[in-house]
């Protein structure tokens, strides 16, 4: 069981099947990363690290001395303990539509944090700071470590990074043969990459004065966005309970007072703008599906495993209740 607790709150969300946007009120903690596969650590839900390497979880990312700080531009914190590509590695977004201009160096902390494990380059036993006393590497240092992932009758395969190039580790098996191109591929989900301009624009200003991005107002309150008016003729109970409700986490708490601007850095959207990495999300699926199916991942998702959201742990969205609707997206965009 997970237990969040608050002064006058205190809510059980199973394991085990959906969970709903009403088990998450404003006030509780947006937690669960222990359960999740933000869990590096032997004891980690889904990722399983080689025996005899460490029970801690933080530990992949921060450190509670002898932090990276990151020299030069665009330190990443707080207390990071892992290492990064150089800025000059990363393909910014370039210029949007609305004539913005995203160049490499002004990638944020914050999405420089989440690259360090997500760019398909850095591996996720990176460290600084190595739990126990086994030594400090300045800017990190791969410590070989790997996890296993379960194949339905074929025991275990084991990778040290989230490598889905056609010579990764994940490739041997997240291939177009079994899953098709696309999200059918749930290996594409965890390397962005280092090529950043098919994705969302990050590290790029709020800018609610251009015309044609139709962006609400930072100071907008997010849970007094009607969702539900554009919804003419739905009759899916669920999924109008979902809209109805726009709470977000932030600030490590389930908020319906929070305002866009609370999901900003420095003015700027963020990968942290829409996922929190602490936050096991599993408020989504009686909605729609967010897992993946196939041949080689019953194990892993379904019969013998977990079930689900517990696959995607919700993508970590900050939302309650996911990106149903679009949204994550309309919470922003005014469209």
């Amino acid at each position: 069981m997970i237990l969040f607790i608050s002064l006058s709150v205190s809510v059980s969300v199973p394991y085990a099947g959906a969970t709903t946007v009403d088990d998450y009120p404003s006030g509780i903690a947006a937690s669960g990363i222990m359960s999740s596969r933000h869990n590096m650590g032997n004891y980690g839900r889904l990722i399983t690290v080689d025996p005899n390497i460490t029970t801690e979880a933080c530990i992949f990312c921060h450190t509670p001395h002898f932090a990276n700080r990151g020299a030069g531009v665009n330190p990443i914190r707080p207390l990071w303990n892992r290492g990064s590509q150089a800025l000059t590695a990363f393909t910014a977004y370039g210029t949007t539509s609305s004539g913005t201009t995203v160049n490499s160096t002004d990638i944020g902390s914050t999405s420089l944090a989440c690259l360090s494990c997500h760019d398909g380059i850095t591996t996720w036993d990176t460290i600084v700071n190595t739990p126990g006393k086994d030594g400090i590497v300045a800017g990190g240092q791969d410590r070989n470590w790997a996890f296993r992932m379960p194949i339905f009758g074929f025991g275990s395969v084991q990778s040290d990074h989230f490598d889905t190039s056609e010579t990764g580790t994940c490739f041997l098996c997240h291939t177009l043969f079994m899953y098709g191109p696309g999200p059918e591929n749930p290996a594409d989900r965890l390397s962005v990459g280092t090529d950043l301009t098919n994705d969302h624009p990050v590290s790029i200003l709020y800018n609610e004065g251009l015309t044609d991005n139709g962006l609400r107002p930072p100071n907008t309150v997010i849970a007094s966005i009607d969702l539900v008016s554009e919804l003419s003729g739905s009759g899916d109970p669920a999924l109008l309970n979902n809209m109805s409700q726009n709470r977000w986490a932030v600030n490590g708490f389930i908020s319906d007072t929070a305002t866009i601007a609370d999901l900003l850095r420095d003015g700027k959207v963020e990968c942290t703008s829409c996922h929190d990495p602490h936050f096991r999300n599993l408020s989504w699926d009686e909605v729609e599906a967010d897992w993946n199916t196939g041949l080689f991942n019953l194990e892993w998702c379904n019969s013998g495993g977990p079930s689900g959201e517990e696959c995607t742990d919700g993508n970590f969205l900050r939302r309650v209740g996911g990106n149903s609707g679009s949204a994550v997206c309309r919470t922003c965009h005014d469209k």
